[in-house]
């Protein structure tokens, strides 16, 4: 119960989840079909893996250039077979950005009850509306497809759930955490021992045992079953902080921002921030650029979001009444930009949809997207690369031999390696050529 002794209807904040996630997945579906998604190659990588499967394929693309198979895959989401099994009822690359969007937007449900636990339903609300007013967390859930982002209401809802006593919470958020990436499970590991050392809500020491034995098998499971462990971001870090003056400025703009927005007002209960210090140090000692809010690095906020979220919600309540939690709404709005949907490219869309679903392709990293979900696809930019990636095991290099339509820009290299292929459509960015 909350503080006030009621709880806010479930049937409301579905409600709330249902318009966050419908707004979500509306621009993320919109800028995919404009051509415009965060990282293209990325986004055709996983729709060839589920197309793949759902076809009764491999769980595998050789377009990412890695270890092939469900488990011998840098990353494993063992969600997938349920994607695979949504996407073979409508088999449409919206599909998988509806699920990546209304997957962020759950965070919502965990989100409301916590604060509401903490601080009323009042604050409830508005710490809800503070989140769908986080740039952050907006742009995790228009960054395309990736199955991780369903850590992100997985981890909010074990503190949402310890905070208010309930281990079968706990468990039920810890396998789904466990589902979604393998990098949860060190995540499990410092929440558990965390909540096992320090004051939190109702929580008790058996609440988190039971987190941190669940995230010990996991992370033993995955060690064992997988030949290679990668994550984003790690426990360790590089050996040394990395270099390059502008990785540095970039980043000092984003602590600005995120000091300018508030969401720091969470350390007065910092457990949740203690058990993040893994992905913090190792989100300093990376070198990838994971302060973005758009591109490839969009979706490594997914981290960190959820730590940052349960404190906010439990350190904010009563906190000079609700006026923390309005101001930040009101900083969250001011501090970040916001993801908008972009303008279309009729020109380049008309050329794409001119490409047989059947045909073999090689294109660039606009619109390799737009060609996925068929039996054959390359990126132009792999042709030609003498150098054998380290777990490539197949023949190498790949050359025009392997596709018989190429979409790439009029001056790009791989043209000038085809002899007697016919222009069959172009535009002002992009050519297309088919083996005659």
């Amino acid at each position: 119960m909350t503080p006030s002794g009621q709880q806010t209807s479930g049937i409301w904040i579905g409600f709330a989840v249902a318009v966050t996630g419908i707004a979500l997945a509306w621009v993320n579906i919109t800028n995919a079909q404009n051509l415009q998604p965060q990282w293209s190659q990325d986004l055709a990588f996983f729709h060839q893996w589920v197309h793949s499967a759902a076809n009764g394929g491999p769980w595998a693309s050789p377009l990412i250039l890695e270890p092939q198979g469900f488990f011998e895959q840098v990353h494993t989401h063992l969600m997938l077979p349920a994607v695979v099994g949504a996407y073979w009822m409508v088999p449409q690359q919206e599909t998988l950005l509806l699920i990546h969007s209304f997957g962020v937007a759950l965070t919502v449900w965990p989100t409301w009850r916590l604060a509401e636990r903490a601080g009323g339903r009042i604050h409830g609300v508005l710490i809800a509306l503070a989140l769908v007013c986080f740039g952050p967390f907006l742009a995790v859930g228009v960054a395309d497809f990736r199955p991780l982002v369903f850590v992100i209401p997985a981890i909010t809802g074990i503190w949402a759930s310890a905070y208010g006593g309930s281990m079968r919470g706990c468990v039920v958020w810890a396998m789904v955490a466990l589902l979604a990436r393998q990098d949860s499970s060190y995540l499990l590991i410092s929440t558990g021992a965390v909540l096992c050392l320090l004051p939190w809500g109702k929580s008790r020491r058996i609440i988190g045992g039971a987190v941190l034995g669940i995230g010990l098998v996991g992370f033993a499971f995955f060690a064992f079953l997988k030949p290679e462990m990668f994550f984003h971001i790690n426990l360790g870090g590089q050996a040394s902080l990395p270099t390059g003056s502008e990785l540095w400025d970039n980043r000092k703009s984003f602590v600005v921002a995120f000091a300018l927005s508030l969401w720091w007002l969470g350390v007065r209960r910092p457990a949740p921030l203690i058990a993040c210090l893994p992905v913090f140090w190792g989100m300093l000692t990376t070198a990838r650029e994971w302060h973005l809010l758009t591109g490839p690095g969009a979706h490594h906020h997914a981290f960190w979001l959820p730590f940052v979220i349960a404190s906010v919600a439990v350190g904010t309540a009563g906190f000079f009444r609700y006026l923390s939690a309005v101001g930040l709404i009101v900083m969250g709005i001011v501090s970040f930009p916001y993801p908008v949907a972009t303008e279309a490219r009729p020109e380049l869309s008309a050329l794409l949809s001119r490409v047989n679903p059947n045909a073999r392709v090689a294109a660039d990293y606009d619109t390799i997207h737009r060609l996925a979900g068929r039996g054959t696809l390359w990126n132009v930019d792999q042709f030609y690369v003498e150098e054998r990636p380290r777990h490539w095991a197949d023949s190498w290099p790949l050359t025009v031999d392997a596709v018989d339509v190429i979409v790439a820009p009029p001056d790009h290299p791989v043209l000038n390696r085809i002899d007697g292929w016919l222009q069959t459509a172009s535009t002002s960015t992009h050519v297309m050529v088919s083996r005659p």
